[in-house]
């Protein structure tokens, strides 16, 4: 891919993509190796950097997330099983309801350990 160095200290480039080499290469771009960042960055080869690990703060927002989300499905579940009459099912979806809960508990104590 034709490319152009950005910034000496971190590698990154500027890319063109296509078949108008003339056109990159009057731009100052040659063909290089590069790789694209988790950001969309480019970089040369080698030098892209790796996503950081998420904070604490953000694995919590994203349990927080998917833990309402489940819990609305299965509570919509719930509301059709008792229109229904479906005593069996909304039993099985009371105990779903409380799994959900313990597992939730369990997996916010592993991402905030012993604060």
């Amino acid at each position: 891919m034709y490319a152009k160095i950005k910034d000496q200290t971190t590698k990154e480039v500027i890319v063109g993509s296509g078949t108008n080499t003339a056109f990159y290469e009057s731009l100052g771009m040659t063909e290089m190796d590069v790789e694209q960042a988790y950001d969309g960055r480019w970089f040369v080869t080698g030098y892209a950097p790796s996503k950081p690990e998420p904070t604490k703060e953000e694995k919590l927002a994203e349990l927080d997330e998917q833990y309402n989300a489940d819990k609305a499905d299965l509570l919509t579940a719930y509301q059709t099983a008792m229109l229904y009459g479906d005593t069996d099912t909304m039993e099985s979806l009371k105990a779903d309801l409380t799994a959900l809960d313990d597992q939730y508990d369990e997996d916010y104590e592993k991402i905030v350990g012993g604060e």
